[in-house]
């Protein structure tokens, strides 16, 4: 699928390993993009011109990807790069069969706001844990 920034410097294919959308409420996400981070997993990146793609580390474990051009965010991914998923509204067409099922660190979620669908909840300290296990499975 054909994916690219707000100014169109940055693009890219991806395979989704899936069609499941995710928002996360934790402080990173929420500070970088203004509002929930909504992701969609991915299989594969393949960037056609990486010249303007900046790779930022934010955490022990995980990276986000952004156009330094425009600012967009692109990715987030654990430093191995064994996990990533993409902002979905980066897709040029949204596959019609998308569905929101998953919030993650609902914890760290101000009280102002709260959406509609229902969702698998995760927490940080459950979000953690898994990714410590996969980590330690490897």
């Amino acid at each position: 699928m054909k994916a690219r920034c707000l100014c169109g410097a940055t693009q890219f294919e991806v395979q989704l390993k899936n069609h499941e959308v995710c928002a996360c409420h934790c402080s990173m996400c929420r500070r970088q993009t203004g509002g929930p981070l909504m992701t969609v997993d991915i299989q594969d990146i393949d960037f056609i011109d990486p010249q303007h793609l900046s790779v930022f580390r934010s955490s022990d474990w995980g990276e986000r990807g952004f156009c330094n051009a425009c600012g967009t965010l692109i990715f987030w991914r654990t430093k191995d790069h064994t996990f990533a998923n993409i902002n979905v509204f980066s897709l040029e067409q949204l596959p019609e069969d998308l569905k929101f099922n998953l919030e993650i660190y609902v914890d760290n979620q101000p009280a102002f706001y709260s959406f509609n669908n229902q969702t698998k909840k995760m927490t940080e300290a459950e979000v953690i844990a898994m990714f410590s296990k996969d980590q330690e499975e490897k």
